[in-house]
């Protein structure tokens, strides 16, 4: 992912050149291949470049078609030629080797503000009238391009790099507290407008930034609608326009020559691997396709990396198997933390850096199979519901019979009936699974108690027969996991690819009849058959074998005890006593929710000690 920040203001106030170059070099990482930094009256702007394809990019910006309005981002496009034939409807000529940036310039010639809704792809970027002094920003649907910003001393600044916005004299280092907070009850934040730092907003994923003398906006452009249902006569069909697309997410995210996949013994990150291979056969593109894959033997009898090796062996790719059993909870942490810019609760996350580090010394493009667990699994109740509401019993019978006939068994109703039950059956002590450790002082100030009964509410579903898969999809928690893959994060210029997770896919599932096609994967384990095998296709969503904290903590590998000392900080909100007396007496299961303070006094300390 190229870098990028800058700072406009609408007074036309002169940039400073120096705070650039501390901002340009906090970016440096994130593009090795080239540096710019350039100012105009009212803007200031740093671009670092890192070439990851396929697509034609701009190696320097900010780029302009006419001098006035510029761009500056990290761009990449899906559905490019489908977007060049509409542009060129309107009379344009746009040449088949224009770069991503370009393109979202001439849609911003024709269109304006209404045709960030036509874009498809993972991109983050900024919009800068030099002459009208109107800034806008825009974040994808999905959201792994971070973007943040800050009002501070008459400036708006922005970047995709948190660092870069906190160099900026005028932004302070106070902490959110709200951000904490949550962090603490849940693991993340579920707000995905505030950052760690109060004086800091990050951009939420399908969102749009206004910024001019006006003053600030920020609206919603785009969300996965509910759109008219797709009835075909036969389900073969929904199988090949699925598959189709599918093979067009995979070919629009393709590097040309090395690519990495992070590849479980599971359906969803082969079947994305599968693709990958196939249709650079098929278009003649050159691939290097390799896979990398972590299992915890000998700690338990962990399945993924034999049957991960089967699959890429089906496949023709080669494959890393590396073993995670030998790494502790926050091993060498005191010593050397793990990137994390805001405060991340995985306790085992060196395992995945070091994968990380294996995966650049080959490539700067790696594929994951993150998406694959929201439409495709399907929810029959909803669906069952809108049949009987539209006395369609006949399609009831038809697809739900065909269902139980195949498979011994109703579908999967998923109405949320077990969840209603455990919450009828702890009505008594609604606040059981509330942390006993925070301050007093903490939790008034901040009203946690309220704020927890808050985080327990659902979303709002609207989806006839998706609600909870569309609801999870619009809400930002995509981008959430999705940022935390950032090079920021993992401290490698390396960008990760889900073409699961493509709008075109997704909207297309979406109009998808859940029975029977939704059911468990149904519909992409037909789609892969005979390109993968069939241990491969069949084999059921299965979590980890074994929850490899408690048994590191049951063979005296690890213990969470003594707890580190606290920073000062950190004892204003968390009573470091009562969590010690908790972690003693009670279970510790994967991922720990009463090691939540422990990841945050990691991050405290890190945070101190760059001042």
């Amino acid at each position: 992912m190229s870098g990028f920040a800058g700072m406009v203001s609408t007074a036309g106030a002169t940039p400073d050149s120096h705070l650039l170059e501390r901002m340009a070099a906090l970016l440096a990482f994130r593009g090795p291949e080239a540096t710019r930094i350039s100012t105009q009256i009212g803007a200031g702007f740093c671009f670092t470049f890192l070439r990851t394809g396929p697509a034609p990019q701009t190696s320097s910006q900010p780029c302009s078609l006419d001098d006035r309005v510029w761009l500056l981002g990290d761009v990449r496009l899906d559905g490019r030629e489908d977007l060049r034939r509409r542009l060129e409807q309107n009379g344009e000529s746009i040449p088949a080797g224009i770069t991503d940036e370009e393109l979202v310039l001439h849609l911003w010639s024709q269109l304006g503000e209404a045709g960030f809704a036509e874009l498809l792809g993972d991109f983050s970027f900024a919009l800068w009238d030099s002459t009208a002094r109107h800034l806008w920003c825009v974040r994808d649907l999905m959201g792994p391009k971070p973007f943040f910003y800050a009002q501070a001393g008459g400036w708006l600044y922005f970047s995709n790099t948190l660092d870069a916005i906190r160099c900026a004299p005028e932004v302070t280092r106070a902490l959110d507290l709200h951000f904490i907070g949550d962090f603490l009850l849940e693991g993340w934040c579920p707000d995905p407008a505030r950052t760690a730092f109060r004086d800091i907003s990050r951009l939420p994923a399908g969102h749009v930034l206004r910024y001019s003398s006006d003053g600030l906006q920020i609206r919603r452009y785009i969300s996965l609608p509910i759109e008219e249902p797709l009835w075909l006569k036969r389900e073969e069909e929904y199988v090949e326009r699925f598959r189709g697309l599918f093979e067009q997410a995979v070919r629009d995210r393709l590097p040309r020559g090395p690519a990495a996949i992070f590849l479980s013994g599971g359906l969803d990150s082969t079947s994305v691997a599968a693709v990958a291979v196939e249709s650079a056969k098929g278009n003649g593109l050159p691939l290097a396709l390799r896979a990398y894959t972590v299992d915890y033997q000998p700690l338990f009898d962990d399945p993924e990396g034999v049957l991960a090796s089967r699959a890429a062996q089906h496949i023709s790719i080669p494959v890393e198997v590396r073993s995670g059993a030998s790494f502790l909870p926050y091993a060498n942490w005191d010593d050397c933390p793990p990137p994390m810019p805001e405060p991340f609760h995985e306790p085992f996350r060196k395992v995945y850096l070091e994968q990380i580090r294996r995966v650049v010394e080959h490539t700067r493009v790696a594929f994951s199979g993150y998406g694959g667990d929201g439409i495709l699994t399907g929810q029959a109740w909803p669906y069952l519901i809108y049949l009987f509401q539209r006395l369609r019993f006949g399609k009831i019978g038809k697809s739900f019979g065909a269902y139980i006939l195949e498979h011994r068994r109703i579908p999967p109703l998923r109405g949320g009936f077990r969840t209603k039950l455990r919450q009828w059956i702890s009505r008594a002590e609604p606040m059981a699974e509330y942390p006993r450790w925070l301050t007093p002082q903490f939790e008034k100030d901040l009203r946690l108690r309220e704020r927890w009964r808050e985080l327990q509410r659902p979303l709002e579903k609207l989806h006839p027969w998706y609600p909870d898969a569309q609801a999870l999809l619009n809400s930002g928690f995509w981008a959430t996991v999705l940022e935390s893959e950032d090079p920021v994060w993992t401290g490698a210029s390396l960008e990760l690819r889900a073409p699961l997770l493509d709008l075109r896919v997704l909207r297309f599932l979406l109009r998808v009849p859940p029975v029977p096609l939704c059911m468990d994967k149904e519909l992409l384990r037909r789609a892969m058959r005979g390109l993968l095998p069939e241990e491969i296709c069949s084999r059921p969503k299965t979590p980890l074998v074994g929850d490899v904290l408690a048994l590191q903590m049951e063979r005296g590998c690890w213990s969470p005890l003594p707890l580190p000392a606290p920073p000062e900080a950190l004892r204003t909100l968390v009573h470091w006593e009562k969590l010690g007396a908790t972690l003693e007496n009670g279970p510790i299961l994967f991922p720990g929710a009463d090691l939540r303070p422990v990841s945050l006094l990691y991050w405290i300390k890190a945070v101190e000690n760059e001042q």
